[in-house]
């Protein structure tokens, strides 16, 4: 009998506590809905490479659960259905992505210098249209292996420095 009322009592209250766990609430903070425009490339990167280097950056931004990326191609169509000139700037984008309660968008470049890879990023907050966050990395490992080795770290310092406006 007395092992069926610490039962009653203790499994409640375990279940409870792993219901409530860190963890849990982690998962629970809502995504950054966002947007990647296409990295220019630079010097010794083709265009090709740079949309690489694009996507693979999308994809550690989606798979930290902390963003959702809108498809450029999906502020593309939201702007000619607005009537928007298409326009290279990104001007059109952040209106639309306005409009889409994009919150965060992403721009900038990929290239060499020398034999190491520059990646340069900005953060920029939609609602003010502000550089929240910018810095250039160097990278000297392969290309193919940017996505696993590298940009993981880039999109870690992005998710850090959220809300935290740069003084750059």
């Amino acid at each position: 009998m007395r092992q069926k009322v610490c039962c009653c009592i203790f499994v409640p209250i375990l279940l409870t506590l792993i219901g409530c766990s860190p963890a849990e609430n982690i998962s629970s903070t809502p995504a950054i809905i966002c947007s990647i425009l296409t990295l220019e490339s630079r010097s010794g990167m083709n265009p090709g490479e740079a949309e690489s280097v694009t996507d693979m950056f999308a994809s550690a931004l989606q798979n930290t659960g902390r963003f959702t990326v809108v498809e450029r191609n999906k502020l593309s169509d939201l702007l000619q259905e607005k009537g928007f000139q298409s326009a290279q700037s990104g001007e059109d984008d952040t209106e639309a992505g306005k409009i889409i309660s994009v919150k965060k968008m992403f721009s900038g470049s990929v290239g060499m210098l020398g034999k190491k890879y520059v990646l340069s990023i900005k953060m920029i907050d939609i609602s003010t249209s502000r550089i929240e966050y910018a810095r250039t990395w160097t990278y000297d490992d392969d290309l193919e292996a940017i996505g696993e080795k590298f940009l993981p770290n880039v999109v870690g310092e992005f998710i850090n420095n959220i809300g935290n406006p740069s003084e750059k």
